[in-house]
């Protein structure tokens, strides 16, 4: 470091900055990191009546080291914190490679939520960061900090001012208190929206009889949609119940063709001979019961939807080809669901109009596109509409989401849905536009401007 920062750090102070506020290493302990304290979230947190410690990392590497004490001295369940861009410095500097990552692992291994002004993120504009340190660190040491942070399980969300600070803190903490681990949305009306819940209901069932965990599943309906909410305790080391539900619907799966398999997997987790057998039972005849169902609303839908055209399009005298041209493209446009195993919360994912547009153009009058893409996108996908930037986000993120795929996929839904609420949807907006920041340096696309111009729009921004 130059003489600069180091005169500027050794000013910082190194000990607690809540002097007499007496911690009970018994109870849970949320962990505010930098200048995030702001009145709301002070409120919030004594309102639960949850005790917190704050720290600073704009601070000498001792500094961090009994951050880093903390984790073994108290349960803590939570971190929240700020973090500017001439911290970043500090995260690549070699004075503090023998801590950062026992740092940002410790912050990883439990649920965290970490600010970071929007221009940061978006490449280092010192100009729009407004920030004098002569620390401020170049564009590529930033990128080199942030992924170096998200390599550890840190939950980054941009931001650009303090108040979306304090309310989306505000909600995290809300559903830390809540014990949410996991959360999807699923569109009105949508192709296998039934069923979905049914599969749903009987995860819970699988969490709370197979793997002996306290779940709840609640569920918020608007007027477009319903969230599904998982709350209670994930199964020690995790943070949610993806490991869970992959099982379960490998376990669905195996029922349809091999029920010894399946029952060989549920005698692993523990379950007693009788549990076993009643298990054994009841998810056979569910798996069954699901894949005909499935198989008969696919049916249903596409007969249904093939009467809608044949009515809306019977003025333009279609032709007996272009009759046929319709049913194959109603066919080609209805989701095919084979097993389980393949991913079960994708059944009924939303069809794509720009593909579906493709084919018009080759089969079909340009007179047909508009009735066509409506009408299948509707059945097929629920009754809100949805706009091409919709798809294409829901398709980047299905390619690129990784662990977050669902996660991302509900806070898209959720930003289109103005019944969820401000907080939700701002919520959903920051992890989106956090998502679209990071491919988009990573890739150069242009696109990822125009996405994420569609998200701010939908909040009216």
């Amino acid at each position: 470091m130059n003489n600069v920062t180091d005169e500027l750090f050794e000013d910082l102070p190194d000990q607690d900055l809540d002097a007499g506020y007496q911690l009970d290493p018994a109870k849970p302990l949320v962990l505010l990191l930098g200048w995030v304290d702001h009145e709301g979230i002070l409120s919030s947190l004594k309102a639960s009546g949850r005790q917190y410690k704050k720290k600073l990392l704009d601070s000498l590497p001792r500094n961090w080291e009994s951050t880093v004490d903390i984790f073994s001295q108290y349960k803590v369940t939570a971190v929240v914190g700020k973090i500017p861009a001439h911290v970043l410095s500090l995260v690549v500097d070699a004075r503090y490679a023998g801590i950062r990552d026992r740092l940002f692992s410790s912050i990883g291994a439990v649920p965290n939520q970490i600010f970071m002004f929007e221009a940061i993120l978006e490449g280092g504009d010192r100009k729009r960061v407004n920030e004098n340190y002569e620390s401020y660190p170049p564009a590529e040491k930033i990128q080199e900090a942030i992924d170096f942070l998200r390599g550890h399980g840190v939950q980054i969300l941009p931001y650009t001012s303090r108040a979306e600070v304090t309310v989306l803190a505000e909600s995290f903490l809300d559903d830390i208190d809540k014990n949410l681990i996991l959360r999807m949305y699923v569109p009105r009306g949508r192709l296998w929206a039934s069923e979905t819940d049914r599969f749903l209901q009987l995860f819970q069932d699988y969490v709370t009889g197979v793997e002996r965990l306290e779940v709840r599943l609640d569920q918020k309906r608007t007027e477009h949609g319903v969230i599904y909410e998982f709350h209670g305790n994930a199964a020690k080391g995790q943070k949610d119940l993806q490991e869970e539900f992959r099982e379960f619907s490998k376990i669905m799966g195996l029922f349809e063709f091999d029920a010894d398999a399946a029952e060989s997997l549920l005698a692993e987790r523990g379950s007693n001979v009788k549990e076993i057998a009643r298990l054994v039972s009841k998810y056979s005849k569910e798996a069954k019961r699901l894949q005909l169902d499935l198989k008969h609303e696919a049916e249903s839908k596409s007969l249904f939807i093939r009467h809608r055209l044949e009515s809306e399009l019977m003025d333009l005298n279609p032709t007996t080809q272009e009759w046929l041209n319709i049913q194959g493209l109603v066919d080609g446009a209805i989701p095919r669901f084979g097993s389980f195993s393949g991913g079960a919360l994708a059944i009924g994912r939303a069809s794509d109009p720009l593909k579906i547009e493709s084919v018009c153009v080759n089969n079909f009058r340009p007179v047909f596109i508009e009735t066509l893409n409506g009408i299948i996108a509707e059945e097929i996908n629920g009754d809100q509409h949805f706009e091409p930037e919709h798809h294409q986000l829901m398709e980047l993120i299905s390619r690129h989401g990784a662990d977050k795929v669902k996660e991302l996929e509900a806070a898209v839904y959720e930003v289109a849905d103005k019944g969820v609420g401000g907080v939700g949807r701002l919520r959903a907006k920051q992890k989106i536009l956090a998502f679209l920041v990071e491919f988009g340096k990573k890739t150069g696309d242009v696109a990822f401007g125009v996405l994420q111009a569609y998200v701010e729009k939908k909040l009216g921004l």
